[in-house]
């Protein structure tokens, strides 16, 4: 398969209408052994890379659980600290909270600003959005009831034969593909709130370029041609606008996340499921090719 169709892939994948349970213990790969701060076993493989130590553990422990989370403030301190624990420890299971870091930051700020019609609604979304984030961290680290496609990001996170641009991008997969439909959901989101669900997510795109910076500046690892379209973003934007690629595919998969979330509302919960899950693992697939031809 062409990189070109590669990309092509993606796009079509983003577009998919899918009628999706909210239970997140299903796994197209099937269960896999839990994870812990290091699995057992797995000490070889984290033999390239730093880790935390049993008190940053313990402090991650305990920021993460997400029984105690109380608002959206509550979300941006514990998951800026936990991105902070993660990249001086230079553990690459941080990649992850390093974005979420920047991406609740903005959040928060521009409900502050008050940019939104549903202002109460967005700071569900950032509140409940951190939580399903927050109960995966959790889990990973007691042993606990993970979800699938979270444990496949602490996984290969250890691996030090999977690239970081894979890594990353199997995160930000989970948590746009799987986790937000699930938290528009949840929050009860109504079609006259789609507007600010768009907005939402222009307002986040001006972050893209410090993610760039940031990831590189914690991890020594750039993320330019995920976070811009992958091999073809690049390309195409010399044709238009800088990150037209990124905007294009970033939307397509927020806006299918939307629609997935609206059939929560009318299709039995594991009809949507089989969807939201199908589309993540294909996602996943396309990440693992990239990675395995060196486009990441």
């Amino acid at each position: 398969m062409t990189r070109f169709n590669l990309i092509l892939l993606l796009v079509m994948m983003t577009s998919l209408d899918g009628c999706a349970p909210l239970d997140d213990t299903v796994d197209p790969e099937g269960v896999q052994e839990k994870m812990r701060s290091l699995s057992p076993g797995k000490e070889d493989r984290a033999a390239c890379m730093g880790r935390l130590t049993p008190d940053e553990v313990d402090e991650v422990i305990e920021l993460s659980d997400p029984k105690t989370l109380v608002d959206e403030y509550d979300a941006q301190k514990r998951v800026n600290r936990i991105a902070q624990l993660f990249r001086e420890a230079k553990d690459p299971r941080g990649l992850f909270a390093t974005v979420y870091r920047l991406i609740t930051n903005r959040a928060v700020e521009s409900v502050d600003d008050g940019d939104y019609e549903y202002p109460d609604w967005a700071r569900s979304l950032i509140t409940e959005f951190a939580r399903r984030y927050l109960h995966n961290v959790h889990a990973h680290l007691t042993d606990g009831d993970i979800t699938g496609s979270w444990e496949k990001y602490y996984d290969i996170a250890q691996n030090c034969d999977v690239g970081r641009g894979r890594t990353l991008g199997v995160a930000i997969a989970v948590h746009l593909m799987v986790d937000l439909p699930k938290t528009l959901y949840a929050i009860d989101s109504l079609p006259e709130q789609r507007e600010d669900f768009v907005l939402f997510g222009d307002i986040l795109l001006e972050i893209f370029p410090q993610l760039i910076i940031d990831v590189k500046k914690d991890y020594d690892e750039d993320v330019t041609e995920l976070l811009r379209g992958f091999f073809f973003g690049e390309w195409v934007d010399r044709f238009t606008r800088a990150g037209t690629m990124t905007a294009f595919i970033y939307q397509g998969v927020r806006l299918k996340a939307w629609r997935d979330s609206q059939n929560y509302r009318k299709f039995p919960r594991r009809v949507v499921n089989l969807e939201v899950h199908a589309a993540w693992g294909a996602a996943e697939v396309l990440l693992a090719h990239l990675d395995a031809v060196d486009v990441l």
